[in-house]
């Protein structure tokens, strides 16, 4: 993305993760169990609908996730809005499997990052494999990763800064955004609150 990329630094990477989210996976659902108070979900597009059905709605999907994580970046200087950004494959084994088509064309530099069983039951394997790269606020190559989510033809993204201060999960239908701290989470979800579920579950 963006021309070629340094390949990231893994070892300091899984620092910054264990530091921000300690003994938890890079998986959205179980961050949500384990730090639920500083999670909100915004969705993607008026009257929660869930799949865009024309060009508009897919720009729509697009300003939505950008403003989100333009947000959580803080209004950096446009150098400094550099994201980490975690793919999937899925396999019942732990050796590493490929990614999916249009996951690999947007992340092509991507690097296996760690493999986690999410099995529950007692006999059974289910590996997702996690890999992480770069990409910058402004790489037209986001845009493709986004899309690939919103069009349901990946799952397991995660967007995030050089610390893991904050967490990103775009989904089919909109973001589940997890905040460096509760304040935090406040601020953003009053900032966006026409994007904000209407139930009270906030789902």
């Amino acid at each position: 993305m963006r021309g070629a990329q340094q390949p990231v630094d893994i070892a300091a990477f899984e620092g910054a993760w264990g530091s921000s989210w300690p003994d938890c996976p890079p998986v959205a659902n179980l961050v949500r169990r384990r730090y639920a108070e500083r999670w909100v979900r915004f969705h993607s597009l008026p009257g929660a609908k869930r799949y865009a059905t024309s060009p508009a709605e897919h720009a729509e999907i697009l300003r939505r996730h950008r403003a989100l994580l333009a947000a959580l970046l803080d209004d950096r200087p446009s150098a400094d809005r550099t994201l980490k950004a975690i793919t999937c494959a899925w396999s019942a084994t732990p050796s590493p499997t490929p990614r999916d088509t249009a996951v690999t064309a947007a992340v092509p530099e991507a690097v296996h990052w760690r493999s986690d069983d999410l099995a529950t039951e007692p006999g059974f394997h289910s590996w997702q494999h996690h890999y992480v790269s770069r990409t910058h606020l402004d790489d037209p190559a986001l845009d493709q990763l986004l899309l690939c989510v919103a069009d349901d033809m990946t799952d397991g993204v995660i967007l995030t800064d050089a610390t893991c201060a904050w967490i990103f999960h775009p989904y089919d239908g909109g973001a589940d955004v997890f905040a460096g701290s509760v304040e935090a989470r406040d601020r953003l979800a009053a900032a966006f609150a026409d994007w904000l579920p209407a139930t009270p579950s906030g789902k």
